[in-house]
């Protein structure tokens, strides 16, 4: 990967730049107040805009030293370690050029996650958002076996002690989600019935969510304006 060329033009017209936490480097830092027209918002809270694929910008490399975020004001907890893993041939190794898709993006966020020992349901998510990838692809195959690992560390994130009640619904209804995309009704049913209904905007996911599952409903659909929630896990 070539980085010869690299003139941050973006920080000279004024954008939010930030330092590499690994090696210093002034960077454009990933904007949580970009500004967007929402088209849709899928039941698993994927966005979708009249401009650009979101999921496309969520994350951002460093041109010198390739490290992986999605928000570069916020370093590891573990610096120390996820600078030795992001030097190391095994990270440096997955990218054959300076041009790298969104999926080696994603690749290489989740080994920083996992060299940082980050919490799960960021592991999760991360897992969930390779999912709608291969949704893009119509790789059924692939998508199905993400959403079963994203379920793997949204239920380890139940054990952890920084979940307030409404993290703990969110987490249990993404969980329901993706257990009827994969087509798993039983499972979704059994996740769902976890949600505190008494916050509104769970009564609203639950019921929404609930004809879903009865009708047996697997494939991608949008959530209906008036009930996509202000806010999400992630």
């Amino acid at each position: 990967m070539n980085h010869d060329n690299y003139v941050p033009e973006d920080i000279d017209n004024g954008q939010r730049a930030v330092a590499c936490p690994v090696c210093g480097t002034n960077i454009p830092n990933n904007p949580k107040d970009m500004l967007f027209e929402i088209e849709a918002i899928d039941t698993d809270f994927r966005i979708h805009t009249l401009q650009d694929d979101l999921l496309d910008d969520w994350l951002i490399q460093c041109p010198v030293c390739y490290y992986v975020s999605h928000d570069f004001a916020s370093p590891p907890k573990n610096l120390q370690e996820v600078s030795v893993y992001v030097e190391s041939p095994a990270y440096l190794d997955q990218f054959s050029d300076n041009n790298p898709t969104t999926l080696e993006l994603f690749r290489a966020y989740q080994g920083i996650l996992a060299v940082d020992g980050a919490r799960s349901y960021l592991i999760g998510d991360c897992f969930m958002r390779i999912a709608w990838l291969f949704d893009d692809e119509g790789d059924d195959i692939q998508a199905v076996e993400n959403r079963k690992k994203a379920i793997e560390y949204f239920e380890r994130s139940l054990l952890e002690t920084d979940m307030n009640t409404k993290d703990v619904s969110m987490s249990h209804y993404l969980m329901a989600d993706m257990h009827r995309r994969n087509k798993d009704f039983d499972k979704a049913r059994k996740n769902l019935y976890n949600l505190d209904t008494s916050i509104k905007m769970m009564r609203k996911l639950f019921d929404f969510q609930w004809k879903l599952i009865n009708e047996k409903k697997s494939g991608i659909v949008h959530l209906p304006r008036e009930e996509s929630p202000d806010e999400v896990l992630s």
